[in-house]
């Protein structure tokens, strides 16, 4: 038999509690502010070394593929060699360097680009390089 006013299942806290200590206080104002504060920066910085990773990736793909279109060239072309190789490389890529290489059967094409740090910093900058080696059109093809 229940007793009138008793529920069942229901929990009740004892005297003297009650459900404050859940509920923010004055000392806990402003907390998330200043957690934000000291993990914004470093987010951001964080954020921005990935950015610059991802482009120093992205160079270095471009500078291995404008090495190997300039070491075709220079392959179908050996006696303009260094030419060929640097109008090629410059199509895909600004501010190379290219430096070319006419062996008794192969040609060597060498593309090589300075890139600037993170923007925020400045630090990181980098030389990316890339070498191609190639065989020779008009040895193969008499």
């Amino acid at each position: 038999m229940r007793r009138s006013g008793e529920d069942r299942g229901s929990i009740s806290l004892p005297r003297g509690q009650n459900r404050s200590r859940f509920r923010s206080t004055d000392a806990d104002r402003g907390q998330a502010t200043v957690e934000i504060a000291l993990i914004l920066p470093l987010l951001v910085l964080f954020l921005a070394g990935m950015v610059w990773v991802g482009q120093v990736m992205l160079m270095q793909i471009r500078i291995e593929n404008a090495a190997r279109e300039g070491a075709r060239a220079a392959a179908v072309e050996p006696d303009a060699a260094t030419a060929v190789a640097q109008t090629a490389v410059a199509r895909s890529v600004d501010g190379a360097s290219v430096s070319t290489s006419v062996e008794s059967e192969f040609v060597v094409v060498t593309v090589t680009v300075d890139i600037d740090g993170v923007p925020i910093i400045n630090i990181g900058g980098r030389t990316l390089e890339a070498d191609v080696v190639m065989r020779r059109e008009d040895i193969l093809n008499p």
